[in-house]
């Protein structure tokens, strides 16, 4: 029983991993699903909680909430508000990433969760990483963007990436202490990595 945590760059082929991972040691798979959660826990839109991760914009929509309170908020824009603190929404995900890891048997990818539970001794934490070349190649061949689009794609989710989890962890998120692993999927196939991680669970856990 265990929990595996896998921090991607964007195009990397995190998810890719995590469902070889999920269907090989019988495992839930959860990336959406837990967004969606949070999601329902805040009562907003999808697309609201999305903009929140993906757009510094909202620190300046934190400024206005502050000034109201949230029945105030709420009375205006109704049920799906259209501002998401910045504390409201770190405590929900870590609260549901804590909740994933209670059941146990779970492949969680991104949304912090290294961070999270860095603590837990059941938990596998696992870094990939891959160069600009594989990355473009690959948000082309296996997510369907547009090679016009590629490079800009990935900086610009590099940035987000960069801002949400210094926002949500801060500056040692990424530190290479975090994991047990890092691996470059540039160098090494997912299928390779796959079997790697396996054996590096299956080995700690014995």
């Amino acid at each position: 029983m265990a929990i595996i945590s896998v921090y991607k760059s964007f195009a990397s082929g995190g998810r890719e991993l995590g469902r070889i991972l999920a269907k090989n040691l019988g495992y839930q798979y959860v990336d959406k699903s837990l967004f969606q959660e949070i999601a329902e826990a805040l009562h907003v839109s999808e697309g609201t909680l999305e903009s929140f991760e993906q757009s510094r914009q909202y620190r300046i929509s934190n400024v206005f909430s502050n000034l109201f309170s949230k029945s105030y908020i709420q009375r205006i824009v109704g049920y799906d508000k259209s501002v998401v603190e910045e504390q409201e929404y770190q405590n929900s995900l870590k609260k549901l990433v804590l909740s994933v890891a209670e059941e146990d048997n779970s492949v969680i990818i991104g949304r912090a969760s290294h961070y999270f539970l860095k603590d837990r001794k059941n938990c596998f934490r696992f870094r990939l990483v891959a160069p600009l070349e594989f990355r473009l190649k690959y948000a082309v061949e296996k997510l369907g963007i547009s090679p016009a689009q590629a490079q800009s794609v990935i900086a610009r989710r590099d940035r987000n990436q960069q801002w949400f989890h210094r926002s949500v962890c801060g500056d040692n998120y990424d530190s290479p202490l975090l994991f047990h692993l890092t691996v470059n999927t540039g160098l090494i196939s997912i299928e390779k990595t796959a079997e790697i991680i396996l054996s590096v669970v299956g080995s700690i856990k014995n």
